[in-house]
């Protein structure tokens, strides 16, 4: 190679050389500033993601005290939500025992009616029978209220021929006396008369014949006064006898009104409610309950029988409240607008043997359970009854030979329907204007 080749060779080494140099230079430069530049932006970004991070430390710190905030009031909620459910849990147990314990008394309720069902169907039966025998305790009642009238009667005119006889024994007592008198007198007159000896005897004769039919008049009287005394006392046995019979016959049906009631409706206490309702063309219409409480079942069972009876039966359905006065409000299975009902209502009361001597066989009245304010009693034997309005005992109550009327119920829930129908417009007579009816009865389960 020559000398110049080798410079040449040389010089382009040396120009690429600086070529090369030149351009790391240049790369260098370039690359210096862009890394300056993304250094620069780098700390702007830094500081910004500083200045963003101490924001989102100061929000961070807010906002975990807001959590914390939050974290404890989700705690008591959660742990109010857990005692509630651990409360709702015990409920729905008790409530599960409860519904376990329900349905094992569903079952023994559901065997029990089944027992019930059997019991009525055998009341039902005792019940045909009992009225067959109620039917025959009537009839003997009858007879007996004849008897006892009869002996009545005898007894009556017995006390007035005793009368008569103790008039005519005192006139004899007088006689009597008078008589003794006279024999006085006459043996003064035969002592002081020897000479009038004759005329004295013929007088003591005459007066001793009349002495002797003054006694013998005495004895009849006195022999009849011991037959009169002998009736009278055979009339008292017999109505002693009459009242004992009657007092037994009374045992009777009560025994056996308890019994009927007891097998049907329980021991007590009864309750009865009557669905009432007045005429809807009346301007001022209304309707409600009225909720009657019993008398204790021991205190008058006839006549709560007889009442129960009636409102099983459903005999005062469609009847009417047909009297409101001041101290009263009567109702009973009548209807004083409608002729043609009120007269199948009455036909099936003398049916059924109620009216019109009453549905009671006798009365029955205790001063344990007065004619008080609200008290419900029957007028006389049924079956019409009323509410008292208030205390009605010295007119309603006992008075001398009447046992007064039965009282066997009190009113205790329907006060408002009461007021409504005494404050109904009333006629002259004290009926109501405007009817109101009873539109349903039936007997309550003890509450």
């Amino acid at each position: 190679m020559s000398t110049t080749s080798k410079h040449t060779y040389i010089y382009t080494i040396l120009l690429m050389s600086l070529s090369a140099i030149l351009g790391g230079y240049v790369t260098s430069t370039i690359l210096d500033q862009e890394y300056k530049q993304i250094f620069a932006e780098m700390q702007k970004d830094c500081q910004r993601s500083q200045n963003e991070y101490l924001s989102c430390r100061s929000n961070l710190v807010d906002e975990t005290y807001k959590w914390s905030a939050n974290i404890r009031a989700c705690q008591e909620h959660v742990e109010r939500y857990i005692g509630e459910a651990i409360s709702a849990y015990k409920l729905g147990s008790d409530g599960l025992d409860k519904a376990i314990n329900r349905t094992q008394d569903y079952e023994q309720l559901q065997l029990a009616v089944t027992e019930n069902m059997k019991e009525i169907e055998e009341v039902r039966s005792t019940l045909a029978h009992s009225n067959e025998e109620v039917e025959g305790l009537e009839k003997e009642r009858a007879k007996i209220t004849r008897q006892l009238q009869t002996a009545q009667n005898e007894l009556e005119n017995a006390e007035k021929e005793l009368e008569v006889r103790d008039l005519e024994r005192a006139e004899c007592d007088t006689k009597y006396r008078a008589l003794v008198t006279c024999e006085d007198t006459l043996n003064e007159a035969a002592q002081g008369r020897v000479n009038d000896e004759e005329s004295s005897s013929l007088m003591l004769k005459q007066l001793s014949g009349q002495v002797q039919a003054l006694k013998d008049q005495g004895e009849r009287k006195e022999t009849m006064l011991q037959e009169m005394g002998s009736t009278l006392n055979k009339a008292e046995k017999e109505l002693q006898s009459c009242k004992t019979e009657t007092e037994s016959i009374i045992d009777k049906v009560d025994f056996r009104s308890r019994r009927d009631v007891v097998k049907q409706y329980g021991p007590g206490p009864h309750y009865v409610r009557m669905a009432i309702a007045s005429s809807p063309s009346s301007p001022d219409a209304f309707n409600g309950n009225i909720l009657l409480k019993l008398a204790p079942l021991d205190m008058m069972p006839h006549t709560i029988d007889m009442f129960l009876k009636l409102i099983e039966e459903k005999l005062y359905v469609g009847g009417t409240f047909i009297l409101a006065r001041d101290h009263i409000l009567a109702a009973g299975p009548f209807d004083l607008v409608d002729r043609e009902k009120n007269q199948r209502m009455e036909e099936e009361m003398i049916q059924e043997g109620y009216f019109p001597n009453g549905a009671l066989l006798f009365q029955q009245y205790t001063d344990d359970y007065p004619h008080r304010k609200y008290s419900v009693g029957f007028n006389k034997g049924g079956p019409l009854f009323y509410i008292n309005i208030e205390d009605n005992t010295d007119v309603h109550g006992p008075k001398g030979d009447d046992v007064g009327d039965p009282v066997f119920a009190a009113v205790i829930e329907g006060f408002d329907v009461i007021e409504s129908i005494l404050a109904s417009p009333r006629k002259n007579e004290d009926s109501l204007e405007t009817q109101v009816h009873i539109i349903d009865t039936y007997v309550m389960k003890a509450q």
